[in-house]
């Protein structure tokens, strides 16, 4: 049995804005933190003692944070329909 059959009808809707919101809130969070890592990695802005290893841990987490998005997506999409 799927979640959204075990969830009771005057909860989906709450849940799909939620999940929506998750969704909208990671894949804003991701894309920042993922073009802010890019910009680190290549020096293309002027923030100084910045190294390689931390500009990578900075594109990891916005790509974490797209996954997330996605799932939020996923479960949007599950609780809408």
């Amino acid at each position: 049995m799927s979640v959204r059959n075990r969830v009771p009808d005057p909860l989906k809707g709450p849940l799909g804005v939620a999940s929506l919101g998750v969704m909208i809130l990671g894949l804003v969070l991701g894309y920042i933190f993922t073009m802010v890592g890019v910009t680190l990695f290549f020096d293309l802005n002027g923030i100084q003692g910045i190294s390689e290893s931390e500009s990578i841990v900075v594109i990891g987490t916005g790509i974490v944070c797209i996954f997330i998005g996605y799932a939020g997506w996923r479960g949007f999409m599950g609780f809408a329909y």
